[in-house]
């Protein structure tokens, strides 16, 4: 049997590869298109521009009602204008001045007896004058640009609002009332009324209403508490009642004279001997009592006035001290101060 014939072999070609030597200085690399994170610059750049926030004009209008006062439409011009001024920023902050002026200008009026004055009180009767037209224009600009009351967000739809526009009210009547009536009507009544334009502040500064509100609402859980310790006055009141009711009209008095002593304080049988401190003096009544008769447990009223003197700390030992004249036992001295 035969061997296969070998095929044919090619041999390498003697000619050597060519040696070119590598570059020794390095050849620059052109910038990845990556971003640092190895984010695309495409897709960077497209989150870049969905995150970026578009601000389109603010509408002063959309939020407004189509009528203000049954004729004043949105496109009045007259409307318009006021919108314009009630919602510009220096608008508000000449408003909050004004009140500022205006809290200092009441500090420094000097009131006088029988309808005296003197020149600083005349100058500022005459800014006052200022200060009412500033406020109207506001109140009235605010009235056409938000509408009166039908509307949703109405002018006087707010509380603060209404103190307001009834402080115009008040200011524009006395001055009326004043010019009007020379003679013979007294409008310091009204003009009293003033003391609340410090309160426009809190309807300028919402920061101010925020505090205000969280203490309106803090009010019902004091009420509670109010409660208690009203009740608590209520039951040591019924317990005064029952215990010194009439029992503080005794003193002491002049047996032959019948004068009182001079410095009249409570006595009783089991308590204060007039005998045996002053000779002559007799304790009987009678005597109005102490603290010009307020003092005292002889009606439910004034039981609860005394007890309310004893919780608030205001001269509770005096009255410790003219009750346990009433009696010679230490449990009275002790208890009272519970009252």
């Amino acid at each position: 049997m035969q061997s296969p014939t070998p095929a044919p072999t090619t041999p390498f070609p003697t000619t050597p590869f060519p040696t070119t030597p590598f570059p020794t200085t390095p050849t620059p690399m052109s910038p990845s298109p990556t971003s640092p994170v190895g984010t695309p610059l495409g897709v960077a750049a497209k989150e870049r521009q969905a995150r970026r926030v578009v601000r389109k004009p603010v509408n002063k209008l959309a939020d407004k009602p189509p009528r203000a006062l049954f004729c004043l439409t949105l496109k009045n011009p007259i409307r318009k204008l006021c919108i314009n001024i009630v919602e510009w920023k220096p608008f508000d902050w000449l408003i909050l001045i004004t009140i500022c002026l205006n809290c200092v200008a009441l500090g420094v009026y000097t009131p006088f007896p029988n309808g005296d004055s003197n020149a600083t009180n005349m100058l500022l009767e005459s800014i006052e004058y200022v200060f009412l037209v500033i406020f109207t224009a506001e109140c009235f600009m605010k009235i056409i640009a938000y509408g009166l009351f039908m509307h949703q967000g109405a002018y006087l739809r707010s509380i603060w609002n209404i103190l307001d526009f009834t402080i115009v009210i008040i200011g524009l009547l006395s001055t009326a009332l004043s010019t009007i009536i020379q003679e013979g009507f007294d409008v310091k009544a009204l003009r009293a009324f003033r003391v609340l334009r410090p309160l426009r502040l809190v309807s300028g500064v919402p920061s101010l209403q925020v505090v205000l509100n969280a203490i309106i609402k803090a009010m019902i859980p004091l009420f509670h508490i109010a409660l208690l310790v009203m009740f608590v006055i209520v039951i040591y009141a019924i317990i005064g009642l029952e215990l010194f009711s009439g029992k503080l009209h005794e003193t002491c008095f002049n047996n032959e004279t019948g004068e009182m002593m001079e410095d009249p304080h409570p006595c009783g049988a089991n308590g204060f001997q007039c005998e045996d401190e002053m000779e002559g003096y007799v304790c009987r009544g009678y005597w109005k009592g102490p603290n010009y008769g307020i003092t005292n447990f002889d009606n439910f009223g004034l039981a609860m006035l005394t007890v309310f003197q004893c919780v608030t700390n205001e001269g509770w030992t005096t009255v410790m001290y003219w009750v346990g004249l009433l009696f010679s036992c230490t449990t009275c001295h002790l208890s009272l101060p519970f009252i």
